[in-house]
């Protein structure tokens, strides 16, 4: 699995890191400095860089099995304690477990999406900076995005917000009719 380290305290290293997923952790078991993995002489070595990054995709598959056996297998866990022991056990589930590996195993269908209602129905987007649609796509809320492009309190961005073609467009609704 691992191209072959001949130093000792560099092996030790990267198999510790690729069964605990942590970098202080795997310095201690070696027996390193916690700085060390970052000194030059170990970020020059191409043969330990590739073999860190095959343990850095061990410690995740192993990270991955324990989300999916908490999600899936659940964790029992006592009910109550009586006189030092517990009174009986219950099988608790992960829903947030099991909402990041479907997020991570089909993010074409469980994507966070955003729905725009109201006033931002209206809002054109082919008409915002670059910069501002970025922040938006890495999931930054569209509100807040908006209200930093605000020079000053209570001055609106001109030309982001397009007339409605119809009034039935303005905030999803139909328009209201004269007398009802």
């Amino acid at each position: 699995m691992l191209p072959e380290i001949e130093h000792p305290k560099k092996r030790l290293y990267v198999l510790a890191f690729a069964e605990t997923g942590n970098r202080t952790q795997a310095a201690e078991i070696a027996g390193v400095g916690r700085t060390t993995p970052y000194s030059r002489e170990w970020r020059e070595d191409l043969v330990l860089q590739a073999a860190l990054r095959q343990a850095e995709e061990a410690a995740a598959d192993l990270l991955e099995r324990e989300a999916f056996r908490r999600a899936v297998e659940g964790v029992e866990k006592p009910t109550g304690w009586y006189q030092g022991q517990p009174g009986g056990m219950v099988r608790e589930y992960s829903d947030v477990l099991t909402i990041f590996l479907l997020k991570g195993l089909r993010p074409e269908r469980y994507q966070d999406r955003v729905h725009m209602r109201g006033a931002l129905a209206n809002l054109d987007l082919n008409l915002l900076p670059d910069e501002a649609i970025d922040r938006i796509a890495n999931g930054e809320n569209v509100m807040a995005v908006l209200a930093s492009m605000v020079p000053r309190a209570g001055e609106a961005v001109p030309g982001l917000l397009k007339a409605p073609s119809e009034p039935s467009e303005v905030g999803g609704r139909p328009p209201r009719r004269p007398g009802g």
